[in-house]
């Protein structure tokens, strides 16, 4: 082969965007939602109280860490914004959040 003849030469492509994912395109948002509709912010120790550790939450919402990240920070930010707390457990001192069922 020439190293000097043109011939050869491959035409370059356009460039072509694509589009980044994100840990955000793995939350679901209707999980979130769900989770809303059917239980209320509470207190430890409050009637019906339910303790949403972190083993917890990651089972409810199948927010397992990948390779773009913790998908269970995203949930837990969504479910702040809609008045639900993560605080320590005072009998386990785990953080999780405490709800209790719609009723």
């Amino acid at each position: 082969m020439d190293w000097d003849d043109d011939s050869g030469k491959q035409e370059l492509m356009p460039e072509v965007e694509v589009e980044k994912v994100s840990l955000r395109d793995f939350i679901v948002p209707a999980k979130v939602s769900a989770f809303v509709k059917g239980y209320v912010p509470c207190s430890e120790g409050d009637d019906g109280y339910e303790m949403f550790d972190d083993a917890r939450l990651r089972e409810l919402f199948k927010a397992y860490v990948c390779s773009l990240g913790d998908p269970l920070s995203l949930y837990v930010d969504d479910l702040k914004m809609a008045g639900f707390q993560m605080v320590c457990s005072i009998v386990t001192g785990e953080p999780c959040i405490f709800a209790r069922k719609r009723g």
